[in-house]
């Protein structure tokens, strides 16, 4: 039997000209996938302003979201959020003055929409608060709970501020920012900033641990 025809047969087989692909290229391989980007958590800063001191709390709550790994901060007025913005949020910080001890007018009104107009569901954000007003004694601490019942009632997970001493042997947590405007303490401190950045940073990091679960 003459072997040539088997041996060219081989040689055609090994150089692909019998129709088989060749060796594939470099270039031709397929483009590697693009990494997964960690999901960006979205906080929205809602509050309700007349002077500018609330609004200045809600720059430093959104500052402190800023600090959170992967935390981008949504701030708008109340009146202007829309349901598509409760909606993104995976967190919602809401920030009110205290009118006669209590939250403003407009506040309780876009609240109260968000509910019954919109329908929006708000099971599983997690919340905070901040309020401001002229006197020592002047209702802030009760326009926090307002507003915290509200995201309770909504089934939110709400958090406050972290605080820790110098030595690291206490650590507490409060229930949300404040700032007192009015003659004995007008404007907004720094250390009023402050609060309203730990309380951002908090809220954003729950948000961000909560949707990575």
């Amino acid at each position: 039997m003459n072997r040539m025809p088997l041996l060219l047969c081989l040689a055609l087989l090994l150089t692909g000209t019998l129709g088989l692909s060749s060796p594939a290229k470099a270039e031709d391989a397929p483009a590697a996938e693009p990494l997964l980007q960690k999901p960006v958590c979205r906080v929205l800063v809602a509050y309700h302003s007349l002077t500018g001191n609330t609004a200045q709390m809600a720059q430093g709550v959104a500052e402190g979201v800023r600090r959170a790994t992967g935390a981008v901060a949504v701030v708008k007025t109340v009146e202007t959020v829309s349901k598509e913005d409760l909606q993104a949020a995976d967190g919602l910080v809401l920030g009110s003055p205290a009118y006669f001890a209590d939250v403003a007018g407009k506040m309780k009104t876009a609240i109260d929409d968000w509910n019954w107009k919109m329908k929006v569901d708000f099971t599983d954000k997690v919340g905070g608060a901040f309020s401001t007003g002229g006197g020592q004694a002047g209702g802030k601490e009760h326009v926090l709970i307002s507003l915290l019942l509200f995201m309770i009632n909504n089934r939110m997970v709400v958090a406050g501020p972290l605080y820790q001493d110098k030595e690291g042997d206490d650590k507490w947590a409060e229930l949300g920012a404040t700032a007192m405007t009015g003659p004995l303490d007008p404007g907004v401190g720094e250390k009023e900033l402050d609060a309203a950045r730990r309380l951002g940073e908090r809220v954003a990091t729950l948000a961000a641990k909560m949707k990575a679960e």
